[in-house]
């Protein structure tokens, strides 16, 4: 890795599932061998002038999922699975683009796993797997059997959504299913 005059390299964090950008942080040598220790993502305050863990004050840490570096060796991409909002305004991503509904979906199944709503229906299932299973089964059946363009996009919808309930089931991140998309492309 290429460090700059002031020994610090930019790293880029983005969220593994959704593919968004949430922050831009500046490592140096310590905060990334404490990030390939603890799996956490580590950081080095340019204005405090101190190593800090993202999250130790706010407790919204970030698991690190991989590290990559830029052709130049000057950058550095971290892939994480943020455990609460990026930015210090409590934001999801310190940069203003919306979220994408896939990554607002995923982030609502993985809340109503964690914390059940009553009168949720993905709350309802998403601890059941064989009640996930069945509405898999359901949906595909109902994506087969469509036949106007408008039904096919519903019930496409509708089983993309029960295949994130159950990845979230199973414990898979998504960005896990899109490595092994990517895997097979080689």
């Amino acid at each position: 890795m290429k460090f700059d005059k002031d020994g610090v390299i930019p790293m880029i964090v983005q969220d593994a599932d959704s593919l968004a950008v949430l922050s831009l942080f500046y490592g140096n040598k310590e905060s990334i061998e404490k990030m390939k220790k603890t799996g956490f993502v580590w950081r080095y305050s340019r204005s405090k002038n101190k190593l800090m863990k993202k999250g130790a004050i706010s407790g919204n840490t970030m698991k690190v999922i991989s590290v990559s570096e830029d052709c130049d060796s000057d950058a550095l991409l971290v892939k994480v699975k943020p455990l609460g909002s990026a930015c210090h305004t409590n934001s999801y991503s310190c940069f203003k683009e919306e979220k994408n509904i896939l990554s607002e979906l995923i982030e609502v199944i993985s809340e109503r796993k964690k914390y059940p709503k009553g009168n949720s229906y993905t709350s309802k299932i998403v601890n059941d797997r064989n009640a996930i299973i069945a509405k898999l089964r359901e949906e595909l059946e109902e994506l087969i059997e469509a036949k106007k363009k408008s039904d096919i996009k519903w019930e496409a919808a509708d089983l993309l959504y029960f295949i994130l309930v159950y990845l979230e089931n199973r414990n898979i991140n998504f960005s896990e299913v899109l490595n092994e998309l990517k895997r097979r492309r080689k």
